[in-house]
């Protein structure tokens, strides 16, 4: 089987809907199963082409980003990595292959997404111009984008 489940018992505060159009009578009984969460590898693999960047390019006077009190100058920089599997490494290039930074992200199902500051893994902020992300999901695949860094 393709599909590998994540069996989850059913817990308080659960809620089940059922719809039909037959009125219930006396001594009705119901049987349903549930079925949990299922990973498939293949769609998972495919997947991995939704991911993107946002915002890209990043525009440094960007007027969305909300200033800091406690800083002169601009607000908190950052970019999103969107539709992210549940565990990823993110390595993020320069285009001629100098390794910028490294993001773990380990999230849930529902959380696909990570934010990087805008500095290097040496502490400094970076340039502007074009850049590459690989993104590894082990078990799954990997994929590679790019966005850009603008004055």
């Amino acid at each position: 089987d393709p599909l590998q489940q994540e069996h989850t018992a059913p817990k308080p505060g659960d809620i089940y809907r059922i719809s039909t159009r037959k009125p219930f009578r006396t001594g009705d009984t119901f049987k349903f199963t549930v079925k949990g969460r299922s990973f498939d590898p293949e769609k998972a693999q495919n997947d991995l082409s939704n991911i993107y960047v946002v915002p890209n390019p990043y525009r440094v006077a960007a007027t969305w980003e909300a200033k800091s009190l406690f800083r002169f100058g601009r607000g908190e920089r950052r970019i999103y990595f969107n539709n992210l599997p549940k565990d990823c490494i993110i390595r993020i290039y320069t285009v001629r292959g100098y390794l910028v930074d490294t993001i773990e992200h380990h999230g849930t199902a529902e959380s696909g997404s990570a934010t990087w500051d805008l500095v290097s893994k040496d502490g400094q902020d970076i340039a502007y111009g074009l850049y590459v992300y690989h993104v590894e999901a082990p078990g799954i695949g990997e994929y590679v984008g790019k966005f850009a860094v603008i004055k």
